[in-house]
């Protein structure tokens, strides 16, 4: 597992880790990369001053983001230290704060099917209790909290500064979904909490890295004749993976290869080529 940890890889130089990065599905739109960064830095870019004699506009508390097309962030100008920290939220899994989950969460929910997406707000204040308000083609709105780890105390917090902000706002929220790294037992997902005159039971969104993968990150996966080729690093599921072949294939017969240790061994040896996944996928 040589992508395992950031300080075991060998090989820090720009050349590869940004190769590596690159690899880092889904892609990040140049807006959506302008957030993370800022996130990063805990350092939101402010709006324009105002004229003489008006008080200056603050920060803009929700923005809407992933809206800007399709244009990809271009990586091969990162520092050093911009490069470590993709490679331990995305790559590595190995960074489990509050800001990873939350980045994690967001490129997740690009391709996951149970959310037919319309809108993305995120949070940029610095210190928040809400990080994305999304609103779905159905109209549903759906507020997301995200930490690394989940206690009690915070869930109930969350829920009532939920309420009174959805009161300011008049906003009726449909779902409340809670993203964290791990979770005490102790949360009680089965009451429902009331914001207006609406019930809702809050859901909690685990990270969750399933055992016994027939891959491993170091491995290239490649769906049908080189239609997609991806990292394995991406996926901690197979749910996950097929989720997204779905999302970003033309269906149908489908068979997923892997090609062992691909981004961290070099060979002369012909690479060896194994079915992983093999069925049909009707869109």
């Amino acid at each position: 597992m040589n992508l395992q940890f950031y300080e075991t890889i060998q090989d820090k130089s720009k050349k590869y880790l940004t190769y590596l990065i690159d690899q880092i599905l889904p892609k990040f739109t140049i807006g959506e990369f302008k957030y993370f960064l800022e996130d990063l830095t805990n350092n939101p870019t402010k709006t324009s001053k105002g004229t003489k004699g008006q008080k200056a506009k603050s920060t803009e508390e929700f923005i809407k983001i992933g809206d800007d097309g399709g244009k990809f962030a271009e990586l091969s100008k990162l520092d050093e230290s911009q490069r470590k920290i993709l490679f331990q939220i995305f790559i590595s899994r190995e960074v489990n704060d509050k800001m990873a989950v939350k980045w994690r969460f967001y490129q997740y929910i690009k391709y996951h099917l149970g959310l037919n997406i319309k809108t993305v707000k995120v949070n940029r204040a610095s210190k928040h209790f809400i990080d994305f308000i999304i609103e779905t083609d159905e109209k549903e709105i759906i507020i997301v909290s995200c930490h690394d780890i989940l206690e009690l105390n915070t869930f109930k917090e969350v829920l009532n500064q939920t309420a009174e902000f959805a009161k300011k706002q008049n906003l009726t929220p449909n779902r409340i979904i809670f993203s964290a790294c791990k979770s005490f037992r102790n949360i009680p997902l089965e009451e429902s909490f009331k914001i207006g005159n609406t019930e809702i039971t809050p859901e909690l969104w685990i990270e969750w890295i399933e055992e016994n993968l027939p891959y491993d990150r170091e491995d290239l996966l490649i769906v049908n004749n080189s239609e997609l080729k991806l990292a394995g690093f991406n996926f901690t599921s197979t749910e996950d993976l097929l989720n997204y072949i779905y999302h970003s294939s033309n269906g149908g017969q489908i068979s997923i290869f892997k090609q062992s240790d691909f981004f961290t061994e070099a060979s002369d040896n012909e690479a060896e080529i194994e079915l992983v996944w093999k069925g049909i996928m009707i869109k």
